[in-house]
């Protein structure tokens, strides 16, 4: 897919694990330095879209000081990579 980094490119650049934001599909490592990038180039566009929708909610309908962890951090990007 036009696009989509696979597994490999991610272990390259350093991602670890498959995680999601808001139903987003993304690379994560959220280990040392946390880093994200969406599996599909075209959503990356969409990321600060929904984050600032995320501020507008917290701080003007929520009314809460503090901020959360809104990643998903789901399983590690194997090493046995068949794709």
């Amino acid at each position: 897919m036009l696009g989509y980094m696979t597994q490999r490119e991610a272990l390259s650049y350093g991602f670890t694990h498959h995680g999601s934001y808001y139903g987003i599909p993304c690379w994560l490592a959220p280990d040392d330095d946390f880093m994200v990038a969406t599996k599909w180039a075209p959503l990356e566009y969409l990321l600060p879209v929904i984050h600032r929708i995320e501020e507008f909610m917290q701080q003007v309908v929520l009314d809460c000081d503090e901020y959360g962890f809104r990643f998903v951090i789901g399983p590690k990007i194997t090493t046995d990579i068949s794709v």
